[in-house]
């Protein structure tokens, strides 16, 4: 159950005092993906044919975990010595210890590209997948084969409620639909068709921390904050910039308090949930926009993709007050 004393309450002066504290430039590859660890102590990045490996304790790096036979595109923390992560073409998902370095489990089933990979809340030995094929898959770290499927009849984006019970699989850039991973098998027990007025690609679903909100990232400007009991858009945020149609990740606040995402006008846009407004932007330190931005839930750091991997944290003088 949701319970605000196991999240942190972040005030607007706190995001206006982020500053790209660590930049990390370790690879020439294009950064995919980023994932942080059940503690939140470490952070995995996705990057073509490596898997970058930071720790968030002192800020620094481990060595990267190759992965040139097999490349790496989607990837997903579970425990915290163990990931999952999809290759840029086939439907194989494969688990790595990363201490060791070494696979020790493949999960076949996808006939196409894996969309998504994500862990259940509380039984993080476990994950759910979706892919091209337009089906959605449950696995078991123990066994090979999956115990769930859904077909969705296109490509899904998929994400839990924050107590693992819940989870939404949304299609189309329109549909979300809910389902109780106790009777998953049954169907949905909700429906929501969402009123809109663009065409604007889903590219990410997320539950806000307080599993009342459900965040849409999209592959165009508009950032959807989405009633999750009704299906009504409450906010698009939109006022950041994206002329080429970069496929966006945004991130809620611990509190569900705030939203950020990134923007080609290299800064990162924090928005309040509340109003809708800009709270802030904060300058990023290369000219990409950071296509992916996460917002850890137990500490007050934030982690951003672009050209390179930056860590946000309090400035000294925020820290010190």
């Amino acid at each position: 159950m949701y319970d605000e004393e196991d999240y942190i309450t972040v005030k607007a002066e706190a995001f206006r005092a982020l500053c790209a504290s660590k930049r990390f430039n370790e690879t020439s590859n294009n950064l995919i993906e980023l994932a942080y660890s059940e503690d939140e102590r470490g952070l995995i990045v996705s990057a073509e044919d490596v898997i970058l490996i930071y720790n968030l304790r002192d800020g620094s790096k481990a060595k990267p975990v190759e992965c040139k036979k097999y490349g790496v595109d989607r990837l997903e923390y579970l425990t915290n010595e163990l990931c999952v992560h999809s290759d840029p073409t086939s439907g194989i998902i494969r688990a790595l210890n990363i201490p060791k370095k070494c696979y020790i489990r493949y999960f076949h089933g996808h006939t196409k590209k894996i969309r998504q990979i994500r862990s259940f809340p509380n039984q993080r030995e476990k994950f759910m997948s979706s892919s091209l094929d337009g089906h959605v898959r449950m696995f078991d770290t123990k066994s090979h084969d999956n115990f769930g499927l859904i077909n969705m009849c296109s490509t899904p984006l998929i994400a839990f409620d924050p107590e693992g019970i819940l989870f939404a699989v949304a299609t189309k850039s329109e549909t979300i639909k809910l389902f109780d991973i106790r009777s998953f098998d049954l169907g949905p027990f909700k429906t929501f068709k969402i009123m809109k007025n663009d065409d604007d690609e889903w590219t990410d679903i997320e539950f806000a921390p307080c599993g009342k909100f459900i965040l849409v990232s999209t592959k165009a400007v508009g950032v959807k904050w989405i009633d999750a009991y009704t299906g009504k858009v409450e906010h698009n945020f939109s006022q950041h910039k994206n002329p080429n149609n970069v496929p966006l990740r945004a991130s809620v606040s611990s509190d569900s308090a705030f939203v950020t995402v990134g923007s080609a006008d290299r800064n990162i846009y924090v928005y309040s949930t509340d109003t809708g407004d800009i709270t802030c932007k904060l300058p990023t330190p290369y000219t990409e926009p950071s296509h992916s931005v996460a917002l850890s839930h137990h500490q007050f750091l934030m982690a951003s993709l672009g050209r390179d991997v930056v860590l946000w944290a309090p400035n000294e003088e925020y820290v010190n007050m």
